[in-house]
C-alpha cells in the first residue's frame, strides 16, 4: 500500500503537466507570431477545470487558467495570468494572455 500511493501521486502529476505545456506552448506560437518575435511563457501555477460544454460549433471540454511569467525578445520579463480553452481534453482553441 505504501508503495502504490507514491505511484498514484506521481501518475496524477504528470497528466497534469502535459496541459500546462500544450497551453503554453499554444500560446507561445500565438503570440510569436502576434509580435513578430520570440516569446517564452514559464507557467508559474496552472489550473484546469473540467468544462464539457458545447460553445457554438465546438466542444469545450477543459479550461486551463492560470499566471504564467512572459518575456518578450528585446523586452523586459513580465507576469501574465493567462486561460486558454481545450478541446477534447488537450487540443488548444483559444486562449488570451492578461497582463498583471
Amino acid at each position: 500500500m505504501k508503495k502504490i500511493i507514491p505511484l498514484i501521486t506521481g501518475i496524477i502529476i504528470s497528466t497534469t503537466t502535459v496541459f500546462a505545456s500544450v497551453s503554453t506552448d499554444y500560446l507561445e506560437n500565438l503570440y510569436s507570431c502576434q509580435y513578430d518575435t520570440k516569446v517564452n511563457i514559464k507557467s508559474k501555477k496552472e489550473i484546469i477545470d473540467k468544462y464539457e460544454q458545447k460553445i457554438g460549433d465546438n466542444f469545450i471540454s477543459c479550461i486551463s487558467y492560470g499566471y504564467a511569467d512572459m518575456k518578450i525578445k528585446g523586452k523586459k520579463k513580465m507576469r501574465v495570468s493567462y486561460i486558454c480553452l481545450l478541446e477534447n481534453d488537450s487540443t488548444p482553441i483559444w486562449g488570451y494572455i492578461i497582463p498583471r
